[in-house]
């Protein structure tokens, strides 16, 4: 028998995510506009919060163990649960020359010359 609905949205390991029932009283001409638009309400407010907490909350598994390193924030739970994905949920600017670090295109780098920097200050040819 095939399941009926929805496939289960799956954590960093794996899991089911547990979801729960949030009531929320918004303008009537608001949720007339979202359901004229075809917006998911559900998807909508996980999308929000997510983005106004992303320095606080990970993006894969919801969960608050976020450290800092030196490319930005990330998720302890999800660091090594997610080898191919990138664990940031928020970059810092590279202290070289102030670009954000933005993976895949601008990384970390040690250098011969200077303390540290990213693929924008730092060379191939001058990179450890």
């Amino acid at each position: 028998m095939n399941s009926v609905g929805r496939p289960p949205e799956l954590d960093s390991h794996g899991k089911v995510v547990q979801k729960s029932l949030v009531n929320v009283t918004i303008p009537t001409k608001l949720a007339n506009f979202l359901k004229e638009k075809g917006i998911n309400r559900s998807q909508l407010f996980t999308s929000v919060v997510k983005r106004m907490y992303r320095d606080e909350i990970c993006r894969f598994c919801y969960g608050s163990n976020i450290e800092e390193s030196r490319i930005g924030k990330y998720c302890t739970d999800c660091e090594l649960a997610r080898p191919t994905e990138n664990p940031y949920t928020v970059y810092n600017n590279c202290k070289n020359c102030g670009n954000k670090y933005q993976p895949p295109y601008t990384f970390f780098r040690q250098s011969k010359k200077i303390d540290s920097g990213c693929d924008d200050c730092v060379p191939k040819e001058e990179r450890l």
